[in-house]
C-alpha cells in the first residue's frame, strides 16, 4: 500500500489507529523529554492550587502514563477508541466542562488555535514554527 492511500485508509479512524499504537507501544515516561520551564511553572502552579488537566489528542493509554509520571494532573481528557481529542473538539469538550473562556490552555501548534479561541489564557509551549506568527500577540505566557 502507498503512503497516500495508507493515509486515506486511516482517515476518519485516527482513534483507533492511535489506540493501535497505543496498545503496541513500549515507553517509559521518564525516558521523554519535558520542557523544563514548563514544567518547574506547572509545580508551582499546582503547589498554588490550580487544578491541572492533561487534555491532550494522545491516546489516553499514552496519557495516562505520563500524567502519572508527572504527578500533578488531577484529570486526563485523551483521545480514545472512538474519538479523537483534537482541534475543535477538544474546544468543545473543555468549554463544555469549564465554560467559554473558562480556563487557560497550553500548546504548541496550530491544531491549538481553535481552544485558544475559547480559552481564557493562550500558553505556548516549545512552539512548532510559524505558530507565534500566527497567533500573534493573543500569547499570555510563552515557554519557548
Amino acid at each position: 500500500m502507498l503512503p497516500g492511500m495508507l493515509l486515506k485508509e486511516f482517515s476518519g479512524r485516527r482513534a483507533e489507529w492511535k489506540r493501535d499504537l497505543a496498545e503496541r507501544l513500549d515507553f517509559a515516561p521518564s525516558d521523554l523529554e519535558y520542557h523544563s520551564g514548563f514544567l518547574d511553572w506547572i509545580t508551582g502552579e499546582h503547589a498554588k492550587g490550580r487544578e491541572l488537566i492533561l487534555a491532550t489528542a494522545s491516546d489516553r493509554l499514552v496519557a495516562e502514563q505520563i500524567a502519572g509520571h508527572v504527578g500533578l494532573f488531577s484529570d486526563v481528557m485523551a483521545s480514545d477508541m472512538s474519538f479523537n481529542l483534537r482541534g475543535g473538539k477538544k474546544a468543545e469538550a473543555l468549554v463544555s466542562r469549564y465554560g467559554e473562556g473558562g480556563f487557560a490552555y497550553a500548546g504548541n501548534s496550530k491544531h491549538d488555535i481553535d481552544v485558544w479561541k475559547h480559552s481564557g489564557e493562550v500558553i505556548v509551549v516549545n512552539p512548532e514554527r510559524g505558530l507565534l506568527t500566527r497567533i500573534g500577540d493573543e500569547a499570555d505566557i510563552i515557554f519557548e
